[in-house]
């Protein structure tokens, strides 16, 4: 338990990048924002992103973590509200992780626990060593909530999504066999059919391609998932660090009760008092749709601001960057970096346009 005067102290574990938004560069400017104290420790440690196609620095080994986690322990820096991993470079790497993340879990029970399993994703298969899949799979039963995509929802369930009946298939059995408290598939493809048959469009208002979340939270009294979604704008698979912007937001707005999280993480939450027919009230829900409305912030300046200075540049920020020179990868790769402190006010009071609506046929 820490010996420091008590707190609200988020605890991140993932990449670091010395420029550009990903990683803990993403997670820790926000969650600062947000009222939280935030201890990063580096899984890597690069000059930037893997995206540029070229860049330097170090993956840290077992022994670099064992050591700092070793130190914090010694020096009674752990014991935090918030713990938050995201990606780890080895299995042997990711084991020292789940050791710190058992630990803590030990010692402070209440700790709510966010774990973002990155292996992969559907365009590109598994990314990292196969071999952290069972660790991740022992590491499932210490999170309050996981956010994979649906790569890694199928992966860790062992069961392919391809519709609404193997989509509960597969969340019946991560909150079953895992005991995992709040699920969220961070991006679905369905048929048509099926999206009909959750309450969910094939279109917005706007006209624009949704993209389509699952949220999905055990009920103990009943033994059975209560399940919802949020649908909002696709701006595009350009930039880098959403994800990871994405799990810090939900993390630092996350509670079952106000006073368990800082005075400006709980602000926003006011958009959202008066709820409509259909629209889900459950906690973890109210917290997502306060990330994904910072987050599509975010995303619209990024994406604005990507295209004026790609205009005076002479670059076509939305070219396929790995096809272009090593040169004009880089100069495209930068324009595309978040625009994190200019959104500072959206992250700490972002417009609500879309709700979560409990999904049917779930």
């Amino acid at each position: 338990m820490s010996e420091l005067p008590e707190t609200f102290r988020l605890l991140t574990i993932q990449s670091h990048v010395a420029t550009g938004y990903v990683g803990n560069r993403a997670a820790t400017f926000p969650c600062q924002l947000l009222g939280w104290d935030v201890d990063a420790v580096n899984t890597v440690q690069f000059s930037n992103h893997t995206g540029y196609g070229r860049w330097g620095g170090l993956r840290f080994d077992a022994a670099h973590l064992a050591d700092v986690f070793s130190s914090m322990d010694k020096n009674h820096l752990l014991g935090h509200n918030r713990l938050l991993t995201g990606y780890t470079p080895s299995p042997e790497a990711l084991e020292e992780v789940e050791k710190l993340i058992r630990t803590q879990r030990e010692t402070r029970p209440d700790t709510v626990y966010l774990l973002d399993p990155v292996m992969g994703d559907m365009d590109r298969g598994m990314y990292v060593n196969p071999d952290v899949l069972p660790i991740y799979r022992r590491m499932l039963p210490l999170a309050s909530i996981i956010c994979p995509n649906q790569f890694e929802a199928q992966v860790l369930s062992g069961i392919e999504i391809t519709c609404v009946t193997s989509l509960k298939s597969s969340l019946n059995k991560l909150h079953s066999e895992y005991h995992i408290p709040h699920i969220l598939i961070t991006s679905l493809d369905l048929p048509t059919s099926d999206l009909e048959k959750i309450g969910a469009s094939t279109s917005l208002i706007e006209g624009k391609k949704p993209m389509l979340l699952i949220g999905s939270t055990w009920n103990s009294e009943t033994q059975q998932p209560l399940v919802w979604h949020l649908q909002f704008p696709s701006l595009g698979e350009y930039f880098s660090g959403v994800g990871d912007l994405f799990s810090a937001l939900t993390i630092a707005r996350y509670t079952e009760h106000a006073n368990d999280i800082p005075e400006p993480a709980r602000v926003a939450d006011e958009q959202l008092s008066k709820m409509q027919k259909g629209e889900c009230d459950l906690a973890i829900a109210r917290a997502v749709t306060l990330a994904v409305a910072s987050l599509q912030h975010v995303l619209i300046r990024t994406a604005d601001t990507m295209m004026s200075l790609g205009k005076l540049s002479g670059i076509d920020p939305l070219q396929v960057s790995h096809l272009a020179n090593e040169e004009d990868r880089v100069k495209i790769m930068r324009l595309r970096e978040l625009r994190l402190v200019q959104s500072a006010n959206d992250i700490l009071q972002p417009v609500v346009r879309y709700r979560p609506r409990w999904a049917q046929a779930l």
